[in-house]
């Protein structure tokens, strides 16, 4: 049987699938990864993961340390809209809710993690010019890392 050398899939689904239990009485879309053709008004994507490892002890167990990085990205649309800040909010708002899930409601995400806490967001700030005529759109990304131990 292989052992599990990373933490990162277990991570990314746990993540996702508290999101969507989240938002299961909304109208949020929540993708694991790219959300495809159709896209709601309102999306949150588990998109790129990545992990990085260190040796925590020095025994017969091999452990590891692990620290992941799991990009979210927020997108608000806002047809007709006039403001990138009625857009802007809303996306923020949205990224408030994943942020407080990860920090207080399950800070172990499902048991995968030993702790996930938002580390950095971006966001252009403004609509793509190619939309201004259709409405408002606006996107930010954060980047949650989490810290996970690998044993044997």
């Amino acid at each position: 049987m292989t052992q599990l050398m990373t933490a990162g899939p277990a991570f990314k689904k746990a993540f996702f699938d508290g999101i969507t239990a989240l938002h299961a009485a909304n109208a949020v879309q929540v993708s694991y990864g790219h959300p495809g053709m159709h896209q709601a008004d309102e999306m949150i994507a588990f998109l790129d993961l990545s992990g990085t490892a260190e040796v925590a002890t020095i025994s017969p167990r091999r452990q590891m340390d692990e620290t992941l990085e799991l990009i979210v990205t927020v997108s608000v649309w806002y047809g007709g809209g006039e403001s990138d800040l009625d857009a802007a909010t809303r996306a923020y708002e949205l990224l408030a809710g994943v942020e407080n899930f990860a920090r207080v409601t399950d800070t172990a995400i499902g048991g995968t993690v030993r702790h996930c806490f938002m580390t950095s967001h971006t966001s252009p700030g403004q609509t793509p010019a190619e939309f201004l005529a259709d409405g408002r759109l606006m996107e930010v990304s954060a980047v949650f890392t989490a810290r996970a131990r690998i044993t044997s």
